[in-house]
């Protein structure tokens, strides 16, 4: 689905400096099967999916046409396919060992409708013993209600100077979060507000929406060290397989 923040080129292009490499990154890097397929769902500028196709077969799927122009850019990008496309309809001849949604993506999938066409979609590209992986802020922890205090993010991109990113909480509902993103080119003297929406789901939820799609879950975690998931943990980080591990995927 595609996301204001993520639809304009100049918000594309610094994006990797107010969002870079971190322990989740290495998380999902340590899930790469070497010489394996993979399928990176949500993509956005590719800074993931460039470091999984050092040593695996990699295709890097994002619905916004500015992230994928950064991410056909950086380096190692002749070594990945990337594909405009929807993770709710994309259709692929082959199936992939290794599926995730890093980032938090999941979470801009809003309806239950959504999730559950997502969920079918990735069962439907899983290979018979490959593994899906994601994660999504556990909605226990509360994390929108620490965003307004946080002091903005400050970077240098070379083109565009100076920016400073800051977010606004507008609303919170049944697990639906309505945002600001505030960004400030300095050197520039312009801003650009972009409002979005996320949705936080429980761990209940989104196990009951997994198996009823055929995908049964192999482990739950709380942190990016696989810590042991509880109920105040701030992530909830998931690993999934067919529910009959061993047998083809149907469509």
């Amino acid at each position: 689905m595609t996301n204001g923040l993520y639809e304009e080129q100049a918000l594309a292009e610094v994006y990797d400096l107010l969002n870079g490499w971190g322990e989740d990154n290495d998380y999902y890097l340590g899930l790469t099967p070497r010489g394996g397929r993979v399928l990176d769902l949500g993509c956005g500028t590719g800074l993931l999916a460039a470091a999984m196709a050092r040593h695996a077969e990699v295709t890097a799927l994002d619905p916004a046409a500015a992230m994928l122009a950064v991410a056909r850019t950086r380096p190692g990008a002749r070594k990945v396919r990337w594909l405009q496309a929807d993770a709710r309809r994309f259709q692929l001849a082959e199936r992939f060992e290794f599926i995730c949604c890093a980032g938090h993506a999941v979470q801009v999938f809003l309806s239950v409708d959504d999730r559950r066409a997502l969920w079918r979609n990735v069962k439907r590209h899983l290979a018979p013993d490959g593994v899906f992986a994601f994660e999504t802020r556990n909605p226990h922890a509360l994390a929108w209600l620490q965003w307004e205090g946080q002091a903005p993010r400050r970077a240098v991109h070379l083109r565009h100077g100076a920016v400073e990113l800051s977010h606004r909480l507008l609303s919170e509902r049944d697990g639906l979060v309505a945002y600001r993103s505030h960004y400030r080119f300095l050197d520039q003297g312009r801003e650009r507000s972009v409002d979005a929406e996320l949705r936080f789901c429980d761990a209940p939820t989104l196990t009951a929406e997994l198996e009823a799609a055929g995908l049964r879950v192999i482990g739950v975690a709380g942190d990016w060290q696989g810590g042991e998931w509880r109920a105040d943990s701030r992530e909830i980080i998931m690993r999934l397989g067919h529910a009959q591990p061993g047998l083809p995927a149907l469509g």
